[in-house]
């Protein structure tokens, strides 16, 4: 209790709690408590204020020496001017935020946002910050269509397939594409999803095969017997020129054998 109130007669305090004290320099935006206690009967915000909440020692937030605590059916008010929504680029990054289909509403501090009526989008953040609206970002679909399987079969006509699916995605960057309804994507003409594959004949297909193979074998045969020769060249070759080496390089003349006879 204050000390001025002390002073008063008892039926002159009583009437003074039972009033509502709300203080003439009350905040006209954002979010406030009141000064002083007020009757939870009659008390209240004033013209023009939402009650936001409301607590005896206005929930710890007012200190004791310049807000004593409430006598019993008294309290302090947690008042709230209701505002319009201004326009934002921030309310994507809150996850506190209200749904309207084409917009979020949201608080400036991400904090939760109260409406008093959801068709003008009048309210208030609790926490004193502004009210913001933020028009969707744009919304993109499109078929999207993964890669190939491998073919059902390796002639005579298969059937490969491959995935598709419509995705969506937004101007916002940080949020990457997700699947949604195939129906979104109607408007588009979808990728086929099978096709045929390996059409070719499996008898021309062993015939290339065999073809491939003997002319492959011919080739090396080829190549084995032209090597050979070219060894055998060689060696002749090789041969004549060690002989030829030695016959130019022996000495030449006549050798004489004398005898001694014995008589």
């Amino acid at each position: 209790m204050l000390p001025s109130q002390l002073l008063l007669p008892p039926f002159l305090l009583l009437i003074s709690h039972l009033t509502p004290a709300v203080s003439d320099d009350l905040s006209s935006y954002g979010c406030f408590w009141t000064e002083s206690c007020q009757s939870k009967w009659l008390g209240g915000c004033g013209a023009g204020l939402v009650v936001a909440d409301q607590s005896e020692n206005c929930n710890g937030i007012c200190g004791e020496s310049s807000y004593p605590p409430c006598l019993p059916f008294h309290t302090h008010f947690h008042c709230c001017k209701p505002e319009s929504p201004r326009v934002t680029n921030r309310c994507s990054r809150c996850e506190n935020k209200l749904d309207f289909g084409v917009e979020y509403v949201c608080c400036t501090d991400c904090s939760d946002p109260y409406l008093i009526d959801k068709t003008t989008k009048l309210g208030f953040c609790r926490t004193g910050a502004e009210l913001a609206a933020q028009v969707k970002p744009r919304e993109v679909f499109k078929w999207v269509a993964g890669p190939w399987m491998k073919c059902s079969s390796p002639c005579d006509g298969g059937v490969r397939y491959r995935d598709v699916g419509c995705y969506g995605s937004i101007d916002d960057s940080s949020i990457k594409h997700y699947p949604v309804d195939d129906s979104r994507c109607a408007y588009q003409e979808m990728p086929v999803r099978q096709e045929p594959c390996n059409l070719q004949s499996c008898g021309d297909l062993n015939s290339s095969d065999s073809t491939d193979k003997s002319s492959g074998i011919s080739g090396w045969l080829i190549a084995l017997l032209v090597l050979i020769g070219l060894v055998a060249i060689g060696g002749v070759g090789f041969a004549g020129y060690i002989y030829y080496k030695r016959r130019t390089s022996a000495p030449s003349g006549f050798v004489y054998i004398m005898l001694e006879g014995y008589s």
